[in-house]
């Protein structure tokens, strides 16, 4: 399993409109993020390859295009906020099986298709937002314009007793809070040499509660990466700042940590030199670290495996 970062940002992306600041003017490729996003890809055993998107923000169509998502088998949504979900519309290109003499020539074109469409897993109050605020999605309209054909499926029916499967990679929702508002981390999981490997995607988030903390260490088996919301050096009233991220990491001990969802406040580099110099403040780390693991700031394009 490949879980690609195609995005890292906070939700103003880097560089952010109008800003002048030595991060937002940097040629470095690791200071542009995207907002955050992920690509997951499998190779079955038949040879079908599973894919998988993880939020859909607004710059999702560059990322399809940047990281050749061509097709996809599921959505998982994080939560409803707009650098996370409003990216939802140019998901119509994959979520129709059949073209007409219109389309012709557009892979999956916008004609009606037999089937309940692209599956789309989130939590209650993500599946209302979508509803509400892409109403017309879910309302008899006329032919032409185009629109997704979603499939909306809540996650709170799936956990570590009954997960979702997509291909063979076993989903179990991990539920976090962003201040008030509930979020859903998400741990992948495959079967390899007769072991589970995973990796968490645990964005949005300045809370992760003991509970849910239980549900991942009872799951992920080898516990080979976990992406963690470590949005600045300063704390925040809703998401981790770099050092909760690490302390969260500590509990976990994934062999690699990224943090995402950075703000422009540092740029890559100097995040990478913050993560360094703290490792040594958990002994945990510091002894994954010595062994070859690692704690750093993710960037868009960095490809995970299990």
């Amino acid at each position: 399993m490949r879980m690609i970062l195609t995005g890292t940002g906070t939700s103003h992306g880097v560089p952010a409109i109008g800003c002048m600041c030595r991060v937002c003017r940097s040629r470095s490729t690791k200071d542009k993020r995207f907002r955050c996003s992920a690509y997951v890809v499998h190779r079955e055993k038949n040879g079908k390859i599973t894919r998988i998107v993880i939020d859909v923000g607004p710059e999702f169509r560059m990322q399809a295009l940047t990281y050749g998502i061509d097709s996809l088998d599921a959505v998982l949504l994080t939560h409803s906020h707009a650098d996370h979900l409003n990216g939802l519309d140019d998901l119509r290109i994959f979520s129709h099986t059949e073209s007409d003499e219109t389309t012709r020539g557009c892979p999956k074109g916008s004609a009606a298709s037999p089937g309940d469409g692209l599956p789309v897993y989130a939590d209650e109050s993500t599946l209302t937002d979508v509803c509400t605020r892409f109403d017309y999605i879910f309302k008899t309209t006329q032919i032409g314009g185009g629109k997704p054909k979603l499939n909306l499926k809540r996650c709170e029916h799936f956990s570590g007793a009954q997960p979702l499967y997509i291909g063979s990679i076993r989903i179990i929702p991990i539920p976090m809070m962003h201040g008030t508002v509930k979020t859903t981390g998400w741990l992948l999981s495959v079967q390899k040499r007769g072991a589970v490997h995973s990796i968490a995607y645990l964005t949005d988030c300045n809370a992760i509660p003991h509970k849910s903390i239980d549900i991942l260490l009872a799951h992920c088996g080898v516990l080979d990466h976990a992406v963690i919301d470590g949005l600045r050096e300063k704390a925040h009233a809703t998401h981790f700042s770099y050092i909760q991220a690490m302390e969260i990491a500590a509990r976990i001990k994934p062999r690699h940590t990224w943090l995402t969802h950075m703000s422009h406040d540092k740029s890559h580099n100097e995040i990478e030199r913050y993560c360094k110099a703290h490792v040594q403040d958990f002994s945990n780390l510091a002894e994954i670290v010595k062994a070859g693991g690692s704690v750093l700031p993710a960037y868009d394009g960095l490809v995970l495996r299990t």
